[in-house]
């Protein structure tokens, strides 16, 4: 596959995450006003055990069914290319239905171990089926992407993500009405399981689709390949998955471990299970706009690893380099002005979306930059894993885990600091992640970052932006409402920030070509600097 199609593929996929990405949005900001704290706080004790369920069925198999199929595709093995099929449909039946059996039959020793708020259980109950269909689901797109078509996985997740927001508002509204918030909060996480079963239908139909022409070539293929045995093609299967999903794991066992200690450390420090429960809603409804820009880094980690990945394998030192300066100076560039955006506009945004949400936007205020140290580590975890250094992001998880542990064990029963150690705690372990990453691909790189370009400026111009964001709402909010005040700010708060950066020298054409709509950037930059 050539490059540029490479590339193209991983656009596909990229635009098709960042939909998503947006409909989840819409999902959580509806669901967190109906809910209230209290409510959310409900639904996000299921959600992270949700994330850790589906680590496997959504991340390191589908990977590995992906390249299995793609080594026999590209010798025209298609009989190969179906026995891995086959038998990865059948681990991935297996695993899904573990993980929903766990789900479903364990949700009341989960509460018990957590030490939960027992009305947490609808919300288990509501998404206990998901992992089925999400694991079924996965084994169609770990095949499409293996044959190189990247569309339908693109089109499974806006699907996914649609019938998620249309069906769990809906129940969410429903229950809470009818029922109360323990019952709203599991129809909010059911659906999941409805998101997954649309994706699912999809992509059974386009497999029927797909299959028909494929048979064909099947039979028209005069190649004869030896039959690999069903335990060969496991033992592959698991020896590509392992180092992915477990470092999917470890990510995942961040929320978890937020999840087991907030309610005994907030003890601790004098509060409540339902006040801990709002708080810890709260850190979520946080949480949520916080991966609003994580969007980003996981759209350039999808094209940075193909692209470390070609210099890589032509050895060419000097192309790693250079695409590494660059997407860390992209990201950060990104990064800094949303962390300082959502820092200046967080108690305005909760007004706005959770107007109910007492701790919100004082968490937000500080837990906006960790999206700095987040987006840093991702990026620097993609170019790591595109030198084929798989194991290095994984090693460099764990310390990064136990920092995440104890500082919440410290912080969170400070009665003076309480839900915001789990802030403190955040930003610690990624500091750490990102600072192990960033010492790694230093010494396989020589990578050397320009402080001065990729730091002060961006950070100067990221300032600037906020300090006319403030004077910008003071002056619209006396005229117009909070909502038109927030919104109106934020897109002049682009607008300064990007003609802050092009009058500093902070942006070059090469780093617009990373941008969409890059001809007409470049023409703009070139006017702009022929008239300064």
């Amino acid at each position: 596959m050539s490059r540029s199609s490479y590339i193209k593929g991983a656009g596909i996929i990229a635009i098709g995450g960042i939909i998503a990405k947006l409909l989840g949005l819409f999902f959580k900001i509806p669901i967190g006003r109906i809910l209230d704290s209290f409510g959310y706080g409900l639904y996000y004790n299921s959600y992270n055990i949700y994330n850790l369920m589906l680590t496997i069925s959504i991340i390191g198999v589908p990977v590995a069914i992906s390249k299995m199929i793609a080594e026999r595709a590209s010798v025209k093995n298609y009989t190969g290319v179906m026995d891995v099929f086959k038998i990865s449909m059948l681990f991935m039946l297996i695993v899904g239905s573990v993980a929903s059996a766990f789900l479903f039959l364990g949700a009341n020793l989960i509460i018990r171990i957590a030490g939960w708020d027992e009305g947490t259980y609808y919300a288990l109950l509501g998404l206990a089926f998901a992992p089925f269909f999400v694991s079924l689901l996965s084994g169609f797109r770990g095949f499409f992407q293996g044959m190189q078509l990247m569309t339908p996985t693109a089109i499974s997740q806006i699907i996914e993500a649609f019938a998620r927001v249309l069906l769990g508002i809906g129940l969410c509204i429903y229950l809470t009405d009818n029922f109360g918030y323990a019952q709203g909060a599991g129809g909010a996480s059911s659906g999941a399981f409805f998101g997954a079963v649309a994706a699912f239908l999809f992509l059974l139909f386009a497999w029927y689709v797909f299959i028909k022409d494929f048979k064909n070539e099947v039979r028209r293929s005069k190649k004869k390949f030896a039959r690999e045995s069903s335990k060969d093609l496991i033992k592959r299967l698991l020896q590509i998955a392992i180092p992915v999903t477990l470092t999917s794991a470890v990510v995942s066992l961040f929320g978890i471990i937020n999840s087991f200690t907030y309610v005994p450390r907030l003890a601790k420090a004098g509060f409540d299970l339902t006040q801990a429960t709002i708080m810890f809603g709260d850190y979520g409804l946080a949480q949520t706009m916080i991966n609003v820009p994580l969007t980003f880094s996981t759209a350039m980690s999808i094209t940075l690893v193909p692209a470390i990945s070609e210099s890589f394998a032509l050895k060419n030192k000097e192309g790693i380099r250079r695409k590494t300066e660059l997407g860390l100076r992209m990201i950060l560039l990104i990064a800094l002005p949303c962390a300082i955006g959502l820092s200046v506009f967080s108690d305005e945004i909760f007004e706005l979306l959770f107007p109910n949400s007492a701790y919100g936007g004082g968490i937000l205020n500080y837990f906006a930059f960790s999206t700095v140290l987040i987006m840093f580590a991702n990026t620097l975890q993609s170019i790591l894993q595109g030198m084929d250094k798989f194991t290095l992001p994984l090693k460099h998880l764990i310390p990064g885990l136990f920092v995440n542990l104890a500082f919440n064990f410290i912080f969170v029963s400070i009665p003076e600091i309480n839900i915001y150690g789990l802030v403190i705690s955040n930003m610690s372990a990624y500091l750490v992640i990102g600072t192990l990453n960033y010492i790694s691909v230093k010494k396989y790189t020589k990578v050397q970052i320009h402080v001065v370009q990729t730091i002060i400026k961006p950070v100067i111009a990221s300032v600037f932006m906020g300090l006319f964001g403030i004077l910008a709402y003071n002056f619209l909010n006396g005229w117009l409402n909070n909502g038109f005040s927030v919104l109106i700010s934020i897109f002049l708060c682009i607008i300064i920030y990007m003609i802050s950066l092009i009058a500093i020298k902070g942006l070059t054409e090469e780093e617009l070509e990373m941008f969409p709509g890059r001809n007409k950037l470049k023409k703009l930059l070139g006017k702009l600097v022929r008239k300064g």
